[in-house]
């Protein structure tokens, strides 16, 4: 009975491991914005922390503030030339994540990065 026990605390450790490794966006992601600009984000997730820096359209590094990620769902903002634009988003898997822009200088939008290799 202990065994079967052991065993099952083994097994359920061994899965929220794999989940919670599956779900790490740390890294440098990249895509397109209605397949013209092209972006990139470089993320770090610290508990549920989110981190990390883009490009600004003059080319300046933009620090993310205010970042979280939990449970597949990210958020964010990006202070560009005296606006502060709000970004959510969502992985979809291991390699693509949908970001999402409400009210931005191109209306609502949304993208796909994806993790760059």
């Amino acid at each position: 009975m202990k065994i079967k026990k052991l065993i099952l605390a083994l097994m359920a450790m061994a899965i929220v491991t794999f989940v919670y490794a599956a779900t790490d966006i740390s890294g440098h992601w990249k895509g397109s914005v209605n397949d013209q600009i092209e972006v990139a984000y470089d993320f770090k997730v610290d508990g549920q922390k989110l981190s990390g820096s883009t490009k600004g359209p003059d080319g300046n590094t933009v620090q993310l503030t205010d970042g979280w990620f939990k449970d597949d769902s990210l958020a964010f903002t990006l202070p560009i030339m005296d606006q502060q634009f709000k970004m959510t988003g969502k992985v979809k898997n291991a390699d693509q994540i949908v970001l999402y822009m409400k009210g931005g200088p191109m209306g609502d939008m949304s993208y796909v990065i994806k993790k760059a290799k």
